[in-house]
């Protein structure tokens, strides 16, 4: 009696080097007399980087190949169900507080934004240990040149550390600069100016953060904005001040958020898991219906971190690592941060 193994997941059967692929030592395809549902390794033909196609037999003389169809990405969500607190990081800040938080994808470096007797500054801090605040070193700070009536607030930086963008308060300016040499905060470009035109709190986005492989950029003020961008990791290549997202402000939140504020926002890998945090140690999360579509969220799932964090912090920033197994949140104006294990 023949048994077969059905299991629940793809397999791609050229997979070398595995009992759950098909690929077969190159050579002559099987040429004997063949018999309905025989397979055979076809080393005439190639298939998704194999040097060969395996192929089934149908009678009638006729072998048809297998479609090896590309396995789908891995989704990855945060699980906040039960996440445990692994370090704790005061970050020493020479020049005012922390307002806004970044952090490129390898987990090695943080960007933070300052405001110090009418200068404002953006520092980086290295991490010898990717997502292990209790690794981080001393900041490298460079103080901005344009002119900025008051606060920094949001930053972002991409994965590569070649461009960082910024947005303050008091002014529909917004600021894009590019590296001299990637990850060198200290060899920062000329600024490239940008206009958002709006007014009142709004004028300073809380936080700025990547999406979708950084071919999407979105602004956490008291209303959110999404920025599709043609080049991936360039906030420049988008529009300059796109329309605020539909039913995303305060008050659309403050029941999550337990009557707070929001801080920031965070998406899983596909863009199906949206993740907001605020005021209180609060956090909120929704199923979106459309990838990457904000107004698409159902009910709230609610978190409140207080205990986990011991207090209560306004949260600016929620950093995953690959397959979100860790993550550093930030708190902002208080100066800590946290490493997470989910």
């Amino acid at each position: 009696m023949a048994t077969t193994k059905v299991i629940k997941d793809l397999t791609d059967l050229n997979q070398a080097n595995s009992e759950s692929g098909l690929r077969m030592p190159t050579g002559g395809a099987f040429s004997g007399t063949p018999a309905e549902g025989m397979m055979r390794n076809d080393t005439t033909q190639d298939s998704e980087g194999s040097a060969s196609t395996m192929q089934h037999y149908t009678g009638d003389n006729v072998w048809k190949n297998f479609v090896n169809v590309a396995l789908p990405p891995t989704v990855y969500s945060f699980d906040l169900t039960n996440p445990t607190v692994s370090a704790t990081k005061s970050v020493p800040v020479s020049y005012g507080n922390t307002r806004g938080t970044s952090m490129p994808a390898d987990g090695t470096a943080l960007y933070t934004t300052s405001l110090s007797g009418g200068n404002d500054y953006l520092h980086k801090y290295p991490l010898s240990t990717a997502y292990d605040v209790s690794s981080l070193g001393s900041a490298t700070t460079y103080q901005t040149t344009v002119t900025i009536p008051d606060y920094l607030g949001g930053v972002i930086v991409n994965n590569d550390q070649s461009i960082i963008a910024y947005d303050p308060y008091s002014t529909s300016s917004w600021y894009v600069q590019s590296f001299g040499t990637n990850g060198d905060i200290s060899s920062l470009q000329t600024a490239s100016t940008y206009t958002c035109s709006r007014g009142g709190g709004d004028l300073v986005a809380r936080s700025m953060i990547y999406a979708d492989s950084q071919n999407k950029m979105y602004w956490m003020n008291t209303q959110m904005r999404k920025f599709d961008l043609t080049t991936a990791g360039d906030p420049s290549s988008g529009p300059q001040c796109p329309t605020a997202i539909p039913n995303t402000t305060d008050s659309d939140f403050s029941s999550d958020m337990d009557g707070g504020n929001t801080r920031s926002l965070a998406f899983n890998t596909d863009g199906t898991q949206l993740t907001i945090m605020g005021d209180s140690s609060r956090l909120a999360q929704y199923t979106l219906s459309t990838a990457w579509d904000i107004t698409t969220r159902g009910s709230a799932t609610k978190f409140n971190f207080t205990t986990l964090l011991g207090g209560s912090y306004d949260l600016f920033g929620l950093f995953p690592n690959a397959d979100y197994t860790k993550a550093v949140l930030t708190a902002g104006e208080q100066n800590i941060i946290f490493s997470l294990s989910l």
